[in-house]
C-alpha cells in the first residue's frame, strides 16, 4: 500500500508540477509575442487554460494530501481530543460523500461530450480531455480523504495534533 501512495504521491506532483511550468511559460511566451512582435499563437490561450484547469483538480487532491484546505476550526479548538476527532471523521465523511457526486457527475458529462464528438475550437482536442480532469481529480481526492478518514479511525484514542497550533516552545515564554 505504501508503494501505491509514493506512486500516487509521484504522479499528482509531476502533473501538477509540470503542467504549473508549462503553462507558466506559455503564457510569457505569449506575452512576449504579443507585444514585442505583434504577434500570438493562437492555441496558446486555450492550452493553459485546460493545463489550469487540470492543475487545480490534481493540486486539491495534494491539498487534501497536505491537510492544506482552508479549514473552520473555531469551534474544535475547544473540545477534547476525542471530539476533535470525531469532528474530523464528520467532515471526512462529508467530504468523501461530495467527492462521490463530483465524480458521478463529473463521469456523466464527460460521457455526453464523448457521445456528441466535441473538440476544442483551436487546436483540435477531443473535449473530454479537459472534462475528464473533473472525475479524475474528485478521484484522487476521495482517495486522499479515504486515507484521512482511516488514518482518524486507527487513531481515535490517540491525542488529536492540531495542524494550526504548534506546540508553545518554553524557552520564548521564560523570555
Amino acid at each position: 500500500m505504501k508503494k501505491i501512495n509514493h506512486l500516487l504521491n509521484y504522479l499528482e506532483e509531476y502533473v501538477a508540477g509540470i503542467s504549473l511550468v508549462f503553462t507558466s511559460l506559455l503564457v510569457f511566451v505569449q506575452v512576449v509575442l504579443r507585444y514585442m512582435f505583434n504577434y500570438s499563437l493562437s492555441w496558446s490561450e486555450e492550452i493553459s487554460r485546460y493545463l489550469i484547469i487540470w492543475f487545480v483538480f490534481i493540486g486539491s487532491s495534494i491539498a487534501v494530501r497536505e491537510k492544506a484546505h482552508a479549514t473552520m476550526d473555531a469551534l474544535t479548538t475547544y473540545l477534547p481530543p476525542k471530539g476533535k476527532r470525531i469532528f474530523s471523521i464528520i467532515a471526512n465523511l462529508i467530504s468523501i460523500s461530495f467527492c462521490v457526486i463530483l465524480i458521478t457527475s463529473g463521469s456523466t458529462i464527460v460521457s455526453s461530450v464523448m457521445e456528441f464528438g466535441n473538440v476544442t475550437p483551436s487546436i483540435g482536442l477531443p473535449m473530454f480531455i479537459p472534462y475528464l480532469a473533473l472525475p479524475v481529480g474528485a478521484s484522487l481526492m476521495l482517495i486522499r480523504f479515504l486515507q484521512l478518514l482511516i488514518d482518524d479511525i486507527k487513531n481515535f484514542n490517540t491525542p488529536y495534533k492540531s495542524e494550526f497550533h504548534p506546540p508553545i516552545n518554553e524557552e520564548v515564554t521564560k523570555l
